[in-house]
């Protein structure tokens, strides 16, 4: 990624054509609001010295009172238009937000799934949710807009009135507020160095407070007694982040000593001079007055823009990654073909080998095997043997290293992305449910969409048809209580059930089962193999398992291990051959009949 693509300048822009694309008034008012602001502050300084001017001149009390009147009524208009402004900024900063919000979540939905896992961009995505987190960066990025515009226009302005005073007086004051500026980034280069050790202390904090909430946790931190290791754990973390925050608060301290040292020398100064001025009958008493309100007023603003120009560094880092986010391409451009659903399709993998970005070895290597259409094709293995690596291929998440997989003769990169996961349906060994209801979830469309027949048909293929029918609301019940307080929870082995029905509603003419039945019980397993056959009908079946059982009811066996396949053929014929298969189902059958007779 060219970082030189985000400038701060182009990054600007970006931030601003955000704001106008989700509220137009979010970004005028950042520049509108410069107008009334800029208006409050000349008209506070020249009041008093426009009352001493009138009463020195002797006017009568009557135009005194109007002039100050006037003056008065433009400077509540002016306060009254930059509150509403800088209030309406602040409310809808939180909105904007919410707005990035949206586009880091459609972008990270869309991007291919082997790039969403690489490690650049998954830390790229965790910067940005990062930030999105906070709300507060977002919002003070459209809050300071204006104060930076301000502080720039009133620096230039008040510092052209002062160099008619004198310009070494301008000189000082910016050489002041330079010093202050480099005490400041001296501390805050400090700060950065005591990050690393507070960021232990913090992750360490962290773990125990996730863990200690965790229901799942507590019941190993109550079996084994370690509730006073997790609060001596947490002390020591809180302690160590204490002691950390007062060397840093001690440093801020002392930088805060030293500009209060400076800004009261440069005050000093420029008033002393302003009153020998007087003294000295070269500047009238009016001019005097006003000319203190513009020293304070340039110091004040020329400070504030120092502040705002090095408080830009955050928001420009965070519009760069999401533009970066942004910018990362969604999909390679493919083909729709024309694929009988009614069918099973084709897979042919051709030398095809797969390794991990930053990997020193292959995960599958040289893999050739050929699926033909509708047949019922178990892939064993062993724990890590590299299954769960191979179904991501065959869905098209990853792209082999080396060689190719064609599904029907065509090249699998050929396809459309989408077009091509509209032939494949999988189950999972961690899929998720969604927040929504059994029926959005079973079919993943409204409920007035949903076609019912098929969906009954495939409850009763799951066995999920009788806890369907027990659901006090049917198919309109929610899951998931972390959203829904209203949802309904289900078991392990009902949860599977109902994943499973969702894999066959979508009748892709691949599906592919990864570990199905890992949490049922034997009779439920028995029950789903049962139930197997007319599920997989007229479907290319890929099944997923290190239970050798479980290959009885498919055509063929292929058994990976070590990166290849080094056997495949029927139950059958494996067991004849005697080979690695065989020894591993004799070793799986005794440790089943020893539980039997046990």
């Amino acid at each position: 990624m060219n970082s030189r693509k985000y400038s701060l300048s182009g990054n600007i822009l970006f931030h601003l054509n955000s704001a106008r694309q989700w509220n137009q008034w979010v970004c005028y008012f950042q520049f509108l609001d410069v107008i009334p602001n800029m208006a409050a502050t000349f008209l506070g300084i020249w009041l008093p010295s426009l009352i001493v001017s009138e009463l020195q001149n002797g006017v009568s009390l009557s135009v005194l009172m109007a002039s100050i009147i006037t003056v008065s009524v433009g400077l509540l208009l002016s306060n009254v238009a930059d509150t509403a402004m800088t209030q309406y900024l602040y409310r809808n900063g939180l909105s904007l937000t919410l707005y990035y919000d949206k586009l880091a979540f459609e972008k990270t939905m869309k991007i291919d799934y082997d790039l969403l896992e690489s490690k650049e961009v998954q830390k790229l995505v965790g910067n940005v949710w990062g930030t999105l987190r906070n709300e507060f960066a977002i919002r003070w990025s459209v809050t300071s807009m204006p104060v930076l515009i301000v502080s720039v226009l009133s620096s230039v302005f008040y510092g052209f009135l002062l160099c008619r005073v004198n310009g070494i007086l301008v000189l000082v004051l910016i050489v002041t507020i330079g010093v202050n500026a480099f005490l400041l980034k001296q501390t805050r280069d400090i700060h950065g160095k005591y990050h690393e050790e507070l960021s232990r202390h913090t992750k360490a904090a962290a773990y125990i407070n996730l863990h200690a909430m965790e229901r799942s946790d507590g019941k190993d931190i109550r079996m084994y007694q370690m509730q006073d290791w997790f609060l001596r754990k947490y002390d020591d973390a809180v302690s160590g982040m204490d002691r950390i925050y007062g060397k840093i608060h001690t440093q801020y301290f002392l930088r805060r000593f030293k500009e209060l040292g400076l800004g009261f020398a440069a005050e000093l100064l420029s008033y002393g001079y302003l009153v020998y001025l007087l003294a000295e009958g070269r500047m009238s008493v009016s001019a005097f007055v006003f000319s203190v309100g513009v020293v304070r007023t340039f110091l004040t603003n020329f400070s504030t823009l120092i502040g705002q120009v090095q408080s830009l560094n955050n928001i420009h880092a965070f519009i760069t990654y999401i533009r970066k986010l942004l910018d990362l391409p969604e999909k390679a451009e493919g083909k729709v073909f024309d694929t009988d659903r009614t069918k099973g399709v084709e897979i042919i993998f051709k030398d095809v080998s797969f390794r991990y970005p930053d990997a020193d070895t292959d995960v599958l290597s040289d893999i050739n095997l050929t699926i033909r259409s509708n047949e019922k094709l178990a892939l064993i293995g062993l724990n890590g043997a590299g299954k769960t690596t191979f179904v991501k291929l065959l869905c098209g998440f990853y792209k082999p290293t080396k060689g190719e997989i064609f599904v029907n003769g065509i090249p699998q990169r050929d396809y459309d992305r989408d077009a091509y996961l509209k032939l494949v349906s999988a189950l999972f060994q961690d899929s998720m449910l969604f927040p929504v209801s059994v029926d959005e979830n079973l079919t993943g469309e409204v409920r007035t969409q949903a076609d019912k027949e098929r969906l009954s048909h495939v409850l009763k293929l799951s066995g999920f048809d009788k806890r369907y029918q027990s659901l006090s609301r049917g198919g309109e019940t929610k899951m998931v209580r972390e959203v829904n307080e209203d949802a309904t929870d289900v078991s392990g082995g009902e949860k599977q059930k109902l994943l499973f029905a969702r894999a066959l509603y979508k009748e892709a003419p691949l599906l592919i089962l990864d570990e199905p039945t890992a949490a049922l019980d034997p009779i439920a397993e028995n029950e789903l193999y049962l139930r197997y056959g007319e599920a997989a009908k007229n479907r290319t079946v890929i099944f997923i398992s290190h239970r050798l059982s479980s290959t009885r009811f498919c055509d063929r066996i292929a058994l990976l291990e070590g990166t290849h396949i080094i056997e495949e053929g029927t139950h059958e014929e494996l067991i004849e051959k005697n080979g690695r298969y065989a020894a591993l189902f004799e070793m799986q059958s005794q440790y089943y009949r020893e539980g039997e007779a046990g």
